[in-house]
C-alpha cells in the first residue's frame, strides 16, 4: 500500500512539471506532502527527464554525473569504462551513476518521512534521557575542581617564597623568563 501511494504521488508530481505550481486547500484530515527528488535523471514513456535541485525538466543535452558517467537525451548511459546501455523505462540514474527505481530510490529522506507519516501516522520515536550525571559525581567533580584550584595557589606561593629565599642569578632569570613565555596565561 505504501509503495502504491508513493508511486501515485510520484506520478502526479512528475506529470505536474509546470513552471508555477498551484496549491490546493486540503480537507480536514489530509496533509499536503511536498515531494522532492534527488538529483539525477529518469526515463518515463520513452522521454528522458532531468532532476536538478528538485526541478524536473526534459533532458535536451547530455550531462555528466559525479562518477564520470554520461547521460544522453535518447536514454543511453555511457559509463567511464565505455559500457553503453539504454536506461529502462520507469528507472532512474542518480548522481553516483547507479541505476535505481524512480519511485523508491530517488525520493529524498524528508519526502519518505512525510509520506510515511501521512500513510501510517507514525511520527517517529523520541527518546528523552534524564540527567545522565548522578548527583554524587557532580559533587565529586566540584570537590576535585576546588582541590585543583587550591593546589595551583599553593604552587604559586611556593614559587614566590623560593624566589625570595634564593638569590636569582642572571642565568636563572633568563631561564625563568623563557619558562614563563612558554607557560599558558594564568586563569583569573
Amino acid at each position: 500500500m505504501l509503495r502504491t501511494t508513493i508511486l501515485g504521488f510520484l506520478a502526479v508530481f512528475c506529470l505536474n512539471t509546470a513552471a508555477s505550481a498551484q496549491t490546493q486547500p486540503t480537507t480536514q484530515g489530509q496533509q499536503a506532502v511536498r515531494v522532492s527528488l534527488k538529483d539525477g535523471a529518469f526515463r518515463r514513456k520513452g522521454v528522458m527527464m532531468r532532476i536538478q535541485s528538485g526541478k524536473i525538466t526534459r533532458l535536451t543535452s547530455s550531462f555528466q554525473l559525479t562518477n564520470g558517467t554520461t547521460v544522453y537525451p535518447d536514454g543511453h548511459v555511457v559509463t567511464t569504462n565505455g559500457t553503453r546501455q539504454q536506461l529502462p523505462d520507469g528507472r532512474a540514474i542518480n548522481m553516483q551513476g547507479e541505476i535505481v527505481g524512480l519511485s523508491d530510490d530517488m525520493l529524498t529522506a524528508a519526502t519518505i518521512q512525510q509520506l510515511d507519516q501521512m500513510v501510517t501516522g507514525y511520527t517517529g520515536t523520541v527518546i528523552s534521557l534524564p540527567n545522565a550525571v548522578p548527583a554524587e559525581a557532580a559533587t565529586a567533580l566540584q570537590r576535585l575542581e576546588r582541590k585543583a584550584a587550591l593546589l595551583e595557589q599553593l604552587t604559586d606561593r611556593l614559587a614566590q617564597r623560593t624566589a625570595q629565599a634564593v638569590p636569582v642569578s642572571p642565568e636563572a632569570a633568563r631561564l625563568d623568563a623563557q619558562i614563563n613565555a612558554l607557560a599558558p596565561p594564568a586563569k583569573p
